[in-house]
Formats: C-alpha cells, structure tokens, sequence
C-alpha cells in the first residue's frame, strides 16, 4: 500500500504540473490577447475608451491568474513531492523490516540445520565399531568391516552427507565409506580438524569450521564435521562426515527465494562477508561490500535497493560458524508499479 501511494502521489504531482503550466500559458495569451486589445482601442480613439477598461481589467485578472498559478507551482506541487518523499521512507521502512525478519529466519534455520548434524557424528564417535576401527590394524578385516557397515548404514540412510571415514591416531584413514575416495589414500595428522580433535578436552564432542571447496569431492562446496573417538575415556582416533553444504545450503535458499519477492537475492556469508551460498551471481567466496561486519540485524536502502542482513541467535550455543544472510531486493521504480495498477 505505501508503495501505491507513493507511485499515485508522483503521478498526481506530474499531473498537478501539467495543469500549472496549461495555466500559465493560457493566462499568457490572455495578457497577450488584452494587450492586443489595448493597443486597438488606442487607435480607436474615443469610440474604444470604454473598449480600452475592459481590456485593462483582463490584462489584470490575467496577471492575478498567472501568480496564482505560480504559487500553486510552488506550495502545492511541493507538498506532493514531500508526501512521495515520505511514502517511500516508508516503503524502505516496511520492506526493510519484513526483510530483516526473512533474514534471521533463513540464519536460524541454517544454524539448527547445522547443529543437527553434529547429532550424527556425536552418535556415530560413540559406537564401538567406529572405535574398533580407528583402532584397527591393516588385515583387521572384521572390524574393519563393521566399522564400515556403521558408515554405510549412516550414509544410506542420511541426504546430508558425501562420504564419511575413520581416521586412527597416526592420521592414516582405516575405513572410509566410499572405497574410490581419493581421500583414502591421504594421511590428515597434519590437518587442523584432526589435531583439534585429537586434543579435546573431556567435555569437547565435535567440530566443524568453515564451507570450502573439497578437491576430494570433485571441488563441492562442504563442511567437514570431525568427532574424538574415545575408548576407555582416551582419544583413539577421529571420525569425520562430509557435509553437503552446497545441495543443502542451496536448497533452502532456492525454497524461501521461490516464495519471496522477485529481484531478490539471497546469499549466506561468512565473518569477512564472503559469498558461501547464494541464488545470485556471485562467485564462492567473493567478498560483498556490507561494510563492518554487525552483530544485530540491520537494513540500508541506496540506489533503489534494500539490502537486510541478519545472523541466527545461538542454539544450544552454537553460533551457526558466525555465518549471517544477507537479502538484497531491487525496488521496482514507478513504471512497474503504475503497470501494475492499470492491471498489466
């Protein structure tokens, strides 16, 4: 509604000043006309004296209609133009708002969505065939076969994950769901995640850190969630879940998009406003220009866009990885809108 009125008050404003200037012309050759008049009574003589008042008298009601034009021009044609002003302070203000709250949903359920997985992998770190597998020697065939069972069962079973494998305390993978993983043949004892793990505390249960692109699983956009695996409350080894961040990410994405506004774009960036997941047509990890990085949900409007971004409340006290949504909507200007109330 306010953007309808601001369109119907831009409109009336361009026909208020259309009739100002068909005034202003007409009170013109009204002057023109009585001064024409004038001018032939003059000649005249005594027979147009009288002829000559009453073109005096339109010369002045034309110039009394010309000022008064003149300050219909300037008050009124004005007041419009602060009322469109206004309507569309207005406008920001309502889609803005509407927007940020679309914003933080969209963080919040990527952040349970998130979290719920590491449900998994805290479940899977705590069956004794994945720490019979982690500790599994070359030619262990029975546990390595029952720890490959549990990954397989879990793969089946799950539209979350790529691939899931064990690695033992050395770093060498032991079992690995997918047999033509080209990470089986990797040793991770240098890889961050496998360290963390291998170093947590009693009371650490899982990890994950950042979306990148996996080269091991054909360059897809992923999470990598690792877990301590503990017997007898030691550290044997670690379990790890690939996370299929870019179908997942994606399809909320394309979800919420499908019942949004049109020329709107939603993305998922990181702590240094890196593009994560998108339905625009940014590339992964191009920086966006948000400016400083906010804690509370906020919106700017510039240049016919409005632009929200939010991140999601802790849950369970998981930050959701500090990733925030960022919605961008192109406002329609007035041409859409008047086709629109015609009904085109």
């Amino acid at each position: 509604m306010p953007r309808r009125i601001s369109t119907l008050l831009t409109a009336l404003q361009s026909e208020v000043h259309q009739f100002a200037t068909e005034s202003e012309r007409i009170a013109g050759r009204t002057n023109l006309l009585a001064l024409n008049a004038t001018i032939e009574a003059a000649r005249s003589g005594e027979a147009g004296r009288g002829f000559a008042v009453v073109a005096q008298e339109v010369k002045s009601l034309a110039g009394h209609a010309r000022a008064a034009s003149a300050k219909f021009r300037e008050e009124v044609i004005e007041r419009l133009a602060l009322g469109a002003r206004i309507a569309d302070e207005l406008v920001g203000d309502l889609e803005g708002a509407r927007l940020v709250e679309l914003a933080q949903s969209i963080a919040q359920t990527i952040n349970r969505a998130l979290y719920d997985r590491s449900i998994d992998i805290r479940v899977l770190a705590s069956d004794p065939t994945i720490a019979a597998g982690a500790l599994a020697t070359r030619g262990n065939v029975i546990a390595e076969h029952a720890a490959l069972d549990r990954l397989r069962a879990l793969l089946d079973n799950s539209p979350y994950f790529l691939n899931a494998f064990i690695a033992n305390m050395d770093g060498h993978i032991t079992v690995c769901a997918h047999e033509n993983a080209s990470i089986r043949n990797e040793n991770l004892s240098k890889a961050d995640q496998f360290s963390r793990a291998m170093r947590a505390r009693a009371d650490e249960y899982w990890f994950t850190d950042a979306v990148w692109e996996n080269p091991w699983s054909n360059n897809r956009k992923v999470l990598i969630y690792v877990a301590p695996v503990r017997r007898d409350a030691r550290v044997v080894g670690v379990v790890y879940l690939e996370y299929d961040w870019e179908g997942e990410a994606g399809a909320i994405l394309r979800s919420v998009q499908r019942k949004a506004l049109s020329h709107t774009t939603l993305s998922i960036v990181d702590r240094a406003n890196r593009v994560v997941a998108t339905t625009g047509p940014y590339a992964f990890e191009q920086a966006l220009p948000l400016g400083p990085v906010r804690d509370e949900p906020h919106i700017e409007a510039a240049d016919g866009k409005v632009t929200a971004q939010a991140a999601a409340e802790p849950y369970h006290g998981f930050d959701g990885l500090g990733l925030r949504c960022v919605i961008e909507h192109i406002l329609p200007d007035a041409s859409h809108i008047e086709a629109a109330l015609r009904g085109d």
